[in-house]
């Protein structure tokens, strides 16, 4: 009986609960969505939205979509759309908002700006079904605006900012990009102009100057230019129509092309004249149309072949230095690693900011100029440095680094590693690094602490 009074108890408990849930819980929820739709003008889903056409007083623009995420201008006709910019239109449309209604079945829409509206945003649906939402003049308040519906002379306010998501320009909605593609499917770079040509070549993650010389490449400056090419942007387009002749780009003055290896397609950006100060005429070579960018890419593809190599002093992985060896004439010491300390031979512990300095040159300084085929050593005074510092992974020498005469254009000194036969300028702070002795670099004690007065009882007598 005690079982049989338990269960009947867990039974009710059970009984309680879901009905909590369902009328508190679950209840609520449902309150929220229809305040939440009340709030709104027009009931309709985003996914459901095929055309818009946005109508001002003296002009039209209409988009429908062909596909999913996928927007075509049709109104003014051969206009590329950005299909994001026409994605968030229909997503904004489904969230207009409408405040109080201050005026019912109105017969003179004049006074509320609607009589010959400044802004109407007709919606298609898939099935059908067309919605409009006419935006007329701002309230006293200037924080909302007037707005009503198609068919119906009910007055409302909506958010201005809701209005103002609809006011638009062609340019705003027009495809302004500059190239088509992703970043990482990008194996080769080659630039054209005149004569000369760069083309660089993607290693694993790595990249390689290919021409006009073969040696390592900046990667990361690489890979910043590709992704500046990526983002690119158009900044405006012809006021008036030209023609790809007259605005040098047949042939162009510029060709830059960027291969996509997962594609096995070329993504070419012609680059011609410049229709004023620090602007270009451009085009996308898989499209017609004309558009004008910005200096930067121009800019960075004609930068001289130095700015795009491996500028790196030395590469070494920096956790398997475990001893650097530094020699000014006759005077050489070690440090060597314990632990997570520095020290020198005999046990004096180092101070890590002047050690962290050291290996910081290492991966983080670059050369200020490099002489692929230099001279004799003698013209650098790298036959006979006055300092060379060998870093060593137990007894495996890793790298050898040597410090020469000073270099007056441009400023700074020579260096030469010992895997390279290129001699590099490097400032002089990075030879100021090395530039010590063994005392420079040893952690001084803290001082001994004071010793504590002896107290009256126990002063002799």
């Amino acid at each position: 009986m005690k079982f049989k009074g338990t269960t009947v108890l867990f039974i009710l408990f059970v009984a309680i609960g879901s009905y909590v849930y369902l009328t508190e819980y679950r209840g609520r929820e449902e309150r929220q969505k229809q305040a939440e739709a009340k709030k709104k003008a027009v009931q309709v889903e985003q996914k459901d939205i095929k055309q818009i056409s946005l109508i001002y007083p003296n002009r039209s623009i209409t988009g429908v979509k062909t596909a999913e995420k996928q927007w075509q201008i049709t109104s003014p006709a051969a206009v590329e759309a950005d299909s994001e910019e026409w994605e968030q239109l229909a997503a904004n449309f489904a969230r207009v908002e409408r405040e109080d209604t201050v005026a019912e079945n109105a017969q003179d829409l004049t006074p509320f700006g609607l009589k010959e509206p400044p802004l109407k945003v007709d919606a298609k649906l898939a099935d059908g079904k067309t919605i409009e939402v006419l935006f007329g003049s701002e309230n006293p308040k200037k924080i909302s605006s007037y707005a009503k519906l198609g068919g119906s002379n009910d007055v409302f306010l909506t958010p201005s900012s809701s209005k103002n998501l609809f006011t638009k320009t062609l340019s705003d909605l027009r495809n302004k990009k500059v190239l088509d593609f992703e970043a990482d499917d990008i194996d080769t770079v080659r630039v054209l102009e005149a004569n000369k040509e760069l083309e660089l070549q993607k290693s694993g993650d790595n990249w390689q100057i290919k021409k006009p010389i073969d040696t390592k490449a900046d990667s990361g400056d690489v890979s910043s230019f590709i992704s500046s090419v990526r983002f690119a942007r158009a900044s405006s387009f012809p006021e008036n129509p030209v023609d790809a002749r007259t605005a040098n780009l047949d042939p162009p003055a510029i060709r830059v092309t960027l291969h996509d290896g997962k594609a096995k397609a070329d993504r070419v950006l012609l680059i011609g004249g410049t229709p004023e100060a620090g602007k270009y005429y451009a085009r996308d070579a898989s499209r017609d149309v004309i558009f004008i960018i910005d200096k930067e890419i121009p800019e960075k593809v004609r930068r001289p072949i130095f700015d795009w190599r491996d500028k790196s002093i030395t590469r070494l992985e920096r956790e398997k230095i475990e001893e650097v060896e530094i020699q000014h004439g006759s005077d050489k010491f070690s440090l060597n690693k314990v632990g997570s300390d520095w020290k020198l031979p005999d046990g004096r512990k180092l101070q890590w900011d002047k050690i962290s300095a050291i290996l910081n040159t290492l991966e983080f300084e670059k050369a200020k100029d490099i002489v692929d085929t230099p001279k004799a050593l003698s013209s650098y005074g790298l036959d006979k440095p006055r300092a060379e510092v060998v870093f060593r992974q137990g007894s495996n020498e890793l790298q050898r680094l040597a410090f020469g005469a000073d270099s007056k254009n441009p400023d700074g000194v020579y260096a030469r590693t010992s895997d390279s036969p290129a001699v590099k300028v490097v400032s002089k702070s990075v030879f100021d690094n090395f530039n010590l002795k063994a005392e420079d670099l040893v952690e001084t004690p803290p001082p001994p602490a004071p010793q504590k007065p002896a107290s009256e009882g126990t002063q002799k007598r």
